[in-house]
């Protein structure tokens, strides 16, 4: 009877001591939302600072904050909960297979990011080819980057993985318009024609803001048999305006060609 008691005994004690532990690691992560809620908020962008540079350092410090703050949190709840982490993080096993399972890919994710950032190479909101993703940057994280493309889908990038970057919004784009025309037509009516169209674009309010200077037609660019040549028109435009303004293009010139009856190829 007396054995019986003193487990009983042992067992209460033990079952006091854990919902202490857990409560004692709930204030814990309840402190750490706080903490990053509070910290996160303090970092703001001035008004006469309110860039696309800006919004991206905010928006990286703030992720690192997070993450420092949970990974902290996650290191004293597993200490409240008696699970030592000295000889896990010593052992040379542990360490070994840790490496040989991503630490490697890791480590390249945020050495790579920090030179993305450093160098100013990306900012939230340009607009980037990352070999065969286009799309506006939503998010840069400390590992990966955020795109979302034309059609609205999200893709999510490695930094790590970041070898072939095109970044559009730093320049303005030349997009090339080729023209397919039969050859045995007057070239000087083809060529007004062309130049109509651009000129109507030019003209249109919806597309003048834009279009920059520069645009023109080129002239012919190739002959690809005796019955077909092709006209180079090139307008200079804002990346992610391209697919618009070349169907807006291609729209008035063939009414242009129907007016003076030419022809396509």
């Amino acid at each position: 009877m007396l054995n019986i008691s003193l487990f009983s005994m042992k067992i209460d004690i033990f079952s006091a001591a854990m919902v202490k532990t857990y409560f004692y690691a709930g204030i814990t992560l309840l402190l750490a939302v706080l903490i990053d809620y509070i910290l996160r908020s303090l970092i703001r962008v001035p008004k006469h600072f309110n860039n696309k540079r800006t919004q991206t350092v905010v928006a990286v410090t703030r992720n690192s904050i997070t993450t420092i703050v949970y990974a902290f949190t996650i290191y004293i709840i597993l200490t409240l909960l008696g699970i030592n982490l000295t000889p896990l993080l010593a052992s040379a096993s542990v360490i070994g297979i840790i490496l040989g399972i991503g630490a490697r890919s890791i480590i390249e994710d945020f050495v790579n990011g920090f030179f993305l950032l450093s160098l100013d190479s990306i900012a939230i909101g340009d607009y980037l080819q990352i070999a065969d993703t286009e799309g506006t940057i939503e998010h840069i994280g400390a590992r990966t980057i955020t795109l979302r493309d034309q059609n609205g889908s999200v893709h999510i990038i490695p930094n790590g993985q970041i070898k072939d970057l095109v970044n559009f919004s730093r320049h303005k784009f030349n997009n090339f318009i080729d023209l397919p025309v039969k050859a045995n037509q007057d070239i000087d009516k083809v060529l007004k024609a062309a130049e109509n169209a651009l000129k109507l674009l030019q003209d249109d309010p919806e597309y003048t803001d834009s279009l920059f200077p520069g645009s023109e037609v080129n002239g012919i660019d190739d002959f690809k048999n005796i019955d077909i040549m092709i006209i180079r028109v090139t307008i200079t435009t804002y990346p992610i305006q391209r697919w618009k303004i070349a169907k807006k293009y291609r729209y008035l010139v063939k009414k242009e060609f129907e007016k003076h009856k030419l022809v396509f190829a």
